[in-house]
């Protein structure tokens, strides 16, 4: 079964570096299928100097945003193609031994076609895994309801159907929060393997979108999402991050 990596950036020549490719050298990932897809076209004499010695593929879309971005992703690939997503800053991906204990996951290929068979076998088209590396909260199980599917590292069959794009005008944030409603709405489930998790730090890595992240830019995403997609989504009062964030909820059957 044969899938590309793509990989969003922008400014982060060094940490994806440090990073992403160096955890993907770990694994029997093929770098000559990795697509790094640049943001801002002025950077990308820093990512060829910084990634010379890696065979990955280096895609100038001219996209400052994630959502236009990862919109352009769609389009680049082909109808069908099988993509495995991984943001720029993750550290690892890891598999739940115990309660207590993960350990890094190398064998990459065998995963993803296996997340895939899964997931394709239930007529999904989407896949992903738990947010959080926590093994104490991480479950050896397989589910396909409305989950969030974090875009940091998750997989999908290419479509340009209109599941497969997040809205960009205005740009609203949360993208990956979008996608696993649209996805879930029109599949009637998302796949996600709650056993694995990445290794990341969401909002304190340098680059990325943290080049325009704010509590106002959250606050208007989350007020979106809600007026949106009232019936998938409730603003998550538990959260006691600095950022405001919603919780995923089919609230359909309680409405019957």
């Amino acid at each position: 079964m044969n899938f590309r990596v793509a990989i969003p950036s922008i400014s982060r020549a060094e940490t994806i570096t440090k990073k992403t490719l160096n955890y993907l050298k770990q694994t029997d990932i093929d770098m000559s299928k990795v697509d790094i897809f640049l943001s801002n076209p002025n950077e990308e004499q820093a990512y060829r100097e910084n990634l010379k010695s890696y065979p990955v593929n280096i895609i100038v879309s001219n996209t400052k945003h994630v959502n236009t971005q990862r919109n352009f992703i769609v389009d680049y690939y082909q109808e069908d193609e099988l993509i495995l997503g991984i943001d720029d800053d993750i550290d690892l991906v890891a598999m739940k031994v115990d309660d207590k204990n993960t350990i890094q996951l190398n064998s990459l290929i065998e995963f993803v076609e296996n997340a895939f068979a899964i997931s394709l076998d239930k007529k999904i088209d989407m896949w992903g895994v738990n947010p959080v590396i926590n093994p104490y909260f991480m479950k050896n199980n397989v589910t396909f309801n409305l989950k969030y599917i974090v875009a940091c590292f998750y997989g999908w069959r290419n479509n340009h159907d209109e599941k497969a794009y997040v809205s960009t005008n205005p740009e609203y944030g949360k993208e990956d929060f979008e996608r696993s409603i649209r996805y879930y709405m029109a599949d009637g489930g998302v796949t996600r393997f709650n056993y694995v998790a990445p290794k990341t730090k969401y909002y304190s890595e340098k680059g990325g979108i943290q080049n325009y992240r704010t509590v106002e830019y959250e606050e208007t995403a989350v007020k979106w999402l809600l007026e949106t997609f009232p019936m998938y989504c409730k603003r998550n009062t538990k959260s006691k991050g600095k950022y405001p964030e919603v919780r995923l909820i089919d609230q359909r059957r309680k409405k019957r």
